[in-house]
């Protein structure tokens, strides 16, 4: 089941609370049952249907062959949603770029309540598909280069509020998780200007992120990551590095020239 605070009056409704845990838990577990969700849910099957019944006619929840999965509404949403992300807006273009000079894939990221969300990816001819990065999945900012970029430029209370809420979570034994630890990275990290994922994410995969700075602080990253094997030495320490700050720097740019227009 869903863990969740519990709503009251004031926090919020918990018809929406159920319908959201309806839609989280066919997402995680897959075409269910009315039966099968009420159980993990804990609810009746007639308060499931219930919910189901006004999902499937918004078209955020189909069902077929007596089970219930999400629509393809939600994906309609998801796209329209990135249009609203000048990292996105300004980012895509670069990145491709990034991508077709290295072959390797590029990401762009975003942070939504202390965790982080890729909002595009793309990849060069010898780009390979690790599995452990995909579009619109989120992360603790600690297990990825661009995770600890944004970390980098949090204040003091903002980074204690996140590390508290989000914990320190290793996805390879490589993953920092040790606060003190990380702390010094994320000094390192400040005085380069870049961050690396040295197999943190993924064992295999190694890569580089820069911040891309928006008039009124950072606005996302964009890294580039790819099998350690042939991402090391000055390849790893010094080129890609300066080739993702100087794609970091051009959707700068873009977004702020943008920005000045607007005014």
């Amino acid at each position: 089941m869903p863990n969740h605070p519990a709503d009251d009056e004031q926090t919020g409704i918990k018809s929406v609370d159920t319908s959201l845990d309806i839609v989280e838990t066919l997402t995680t577990e897959g075409p269910m049952t009315i039966t099968e969700l009420a159980e993990v849910l804990d609810r009746s099957p007639s308060n499931v249907l219930a919910h189901l019944r006004t999902l499937e006619r918004r078209g955020f929840a189909v069902k077929e062959n007596d089970r219930y999965r999400p629509g393809l509404r939600y994906y309609e949403v998801g796209n329209s949603i990135k249009e609203n992300y000048p990292l996105y807006v300004h980012g895509t273009d670069p990145a491709d770029d990034l991508a077709a000079e290295t072959g390797e894939y590029v990401w762009l990221m975003v942070v939504e309540q202390g965790l982080g969300y890729y909002l595009y990816k793309t990849g060069g001819e010898d780009a390979v598909e690790s599995g452990a990065y995909t579009t619109g999945s989120r992360w603790r900012l600690n297990a990825t280069a661009s995770g600890k970029v944004v970390l980098a430029h949090m204040d003091e209370d903002e980074l204690d509020d996140v590390l508290e809420t989000h914990g320190l979570h290793s996805m390879t034994p490589n993953t920092i998780a040790d606060r003190d630890a990380l702390e010094a990275e994320l000094e390192t990290v400040r005085e380069q200007g870049f961050a690396r994922d040295r197999e943190e994410a993924a064992v295999g995969i190694r890569g580089v992120a820069a911040p891309v700075r928006g008039l009124d602080g950072v606005i996302g990253t964009v890294s580039l990551s790819g099998p350690a094997s042939r991402i090391e030495g000055e390849y790893f320490e010094s080129t890609l590095p300066q080739l993702v700050t100087e794609t970091a720097d051009i959707i700068r740019i873009k977004h702020n020239g943008a920005r000045a227009v607007d005014r």
